[in-house]
């Protein structure tokens, strides 16, 4: 198994996670809706990675992964602390952006 590759896996679940602990703290329908649809794309990006956790890499693919790993602990905060929706969502689309960044080089190996 790819030690890179899991990590990023490892770190788009807790992404995943902490949007779906936000979600059992919102009463806001249109707050859950949203909630829900972030957590549609991040769990679609776990499957591809999860799909991918025995590929090699090359060093320029592990920088990418770690690149990935390292704005997790940003973005999860973000989830946590961040009262407007909208500043998570675009959190979310951004980190997401890198995410495909990666993914797309994995994808050519």
């Amino acid at each position: 198994m790819n030690t890179e590759i899991k990590n990023l896996h490892s770190s788009l679940i807790l992404i995943h996670q902490a949007l779906a602990k936000r979600l059992g703290d919102t009463t806001s329908i249109d707050e859950a809706n949203a909630i829900l649809t972030e957590m549609d794309e991040v769990n679609f990006r776990v499957m591809i990675a999860g799909s991918m956790l025995f590929k090699d890499t090359t060093e320029k693919m592990d920088d990418e992964l770690r690149i990935v790993i390292d704005a997790r602990g940003d973005l999860e905060a973000s989830i946590k602390q961040t009262q407007q929706i909208k500043q998570v969502i675009k959190g979310i689309g951004q980190f997401l952006t890198i995410v495909d960044r990666a993914l797309d080089l994995l994808k050519l190996v």
